[in-house]
């Protein structure tokens, strides 16, 4: 469970991050990149939580 809740803060950090990089005009591969894996840590952390 502790693992599940260190995942949903490394998704809202990525998902922070991919946000920052798109303010601050990044290449646009490097804001999906980072939107995507914050996404999928926060899938992941969500479905880790909901299982138990």
């Amino acid at each position: 469970m502790m693992l599940a809740f260190l995942t949903l803060f490394a998704g809202g950090m990525l998902l922070g991050g991919a946000w920052s990089f798109y303010r601050s005009k990044k290449p646009w591969w490097a804001s999906v990149g980072l939107l995507l894996l914050g996404l999928i840590c926060f899938g992941i952390s969500i479905w880790r939580i909901q299982t138990g």
